[in-house]
């Protein structure tokens, strides 16, 4: 039976507020834990310790004027153009590989003139887009393989294999699990979805088989005391921040991980930080707020009349989900290491501007949508 799902336009208009003041305040606390987090290592590097808290501030001021930029822009442009969108984020993919920055041992940034650009974070945006056009172009096709999932499949193949040159192992498995959901979302067969597990799977056991470093990472994963100074080093000393915390942490600027034990203290692993001073009280708070915007997000794609936009909008939702679970998986030690940002707390500019981007484009779509219920 077809349902209508209704939210009045008032509760719809307190829901958008709560997800725009909810994410100003991880920015805000993010901008504080990147202070303290950076500071010393800061002041190693450029004698400056508030030199990443000024960039930092820097980058939330741009990405709030994109944000409220995009709200008087006419989105429709991105659904017209999003194969373009998505096709030059491809070439960006491939010039990054012959001209990219390497740094770590990976090549994934472009620099333009004193910051750094990474063409896969830019994904979230243009796979998105060209995810959702696909999806409503196909329409019914997608519960056929042949005409509808595997045409899909191949597309994705390429971004991985452009992204697994860079070297980023962890993004295709990123990337794989959201297409999961979304494929489980628009109720696709379960056979064809077994199909892309299974997929996956093999594709990654060939890929860690392949290289010595990813198998040796699996390795430390399972058990981190195999290399305490190597590849166990950052696992361990994440959990030592939370072991240091305890309950209610020792207090914001006093943590002894950011000097210089916890490698990428004020990225990757800024959840390790805000457990050894603010405890798993302040981690219980943040993870609350992270879980009410992710709720709300989809409750209000769910509203959204245009099916394109739904779609959109709910790869959004999932998208911050799937980053926050593995960010904090990361630091908790449940997940092998990898390299992904906590949406709006950690340090780095592409990251919050394609975040506030997308939350644009989201409060853009479902406020000029909502005169129009979505039937399911």
């Amino acid at each position: 039976m077809t349902k209508i799902i209704d939210i009045p336009k008032e509760e719809l208009r307190k829901k958008r507020q709560f997800i725009f003041l909810a994410v100003l305040s991880l920015s805000l606390f993010g901008l504080l834990m990147v202070y303290s987090s950076s500071g010393i290592y800061a002041w190693r590097l450029y004698q400056d310790s508030e030199y990443f808290l000024k960039r930092q501030f820097l980058f939330l001021c741009i990405s709030l004027v994109a944000f409220f930029a995009i709200l008087f822009v006419n989105v429709d442009i991105l659904r017209e153009h999003n194969r373009k969108i998505f096709l030059f984020n491809l070439l960006l993919l491939f010039l990054v590989l012959i001209v990219g920055r390497k740094i770590g041992g990976a090549r994934r940034w472009l620099e333009i003139g004193n910051f750094n650009f990474q063409p896969s974070e830019l994904l979230k945006l243009s796979f998105l887009l060209y995810t959702s056009g696909y999806f409503f172009r196909k329409g019914n096709h997608m519960q056929h393989f042949k005409e509808g999932v595997f045409p899909f499949i191949c597309v994705a193949c390429l971004v991985f294999l452009l992204v697994i040159l860079e070297p980023d192992f962890g993004m295709i498995i990123f990337w794989l699990i959201w297409i999961l959901f979304m494929f489980f979302l628009i109720k696709v067969k379960t056979k064809h979805i077994f199909f892309l597990v299974l997929l996956g799977v093999v594709a990654s056991l060939v890929l860690i088989k392949a290289d010595p470093y990813r198998s040796k990472r699996l390795l430390v994963f399972l058990n981190p005391w195999r290399d305490p100074k190597g590849s166990g080093f950052q696992i361990l000393q994440s959990q030592i921040a939370f072991a240091e915390g305890g309950i209610w942490g020792v207090g914001l600027g006093e943590g002894k991980q950011k000097l210089f034990f916890l490698p990428a203290a004020h990225t990757d692993f800024i959840f390790s930080i805000i457990a050894e001073e603010c405890g798993i009280v302040g981690c219980l708070g943040v993870l609350l707020l992270y879980f009410s915007i992710i709720i709300t997000l989809l409750r209000v794609s769910w509203r959204i009349g245009n099916v394109f936009f739904c779609y959109f909008c709910m790869g959004v939702s999932i998208m911050l989900g799937l980053e926050v679970i593995i960010n904090v998986g990361v630091s908790c030690g449940l997940f092998p290491t990898k390299g992904m940002s906590l949406p709006f707390i950690s340090y780095g500019g592409s990251n919050l501007l394609i975040h506030y981007i997308l939350l644009g484009i989201f409060f853009n779509v479902s406020k000029s949508y909502e005169d129009y219920p979505r039937m399911r």
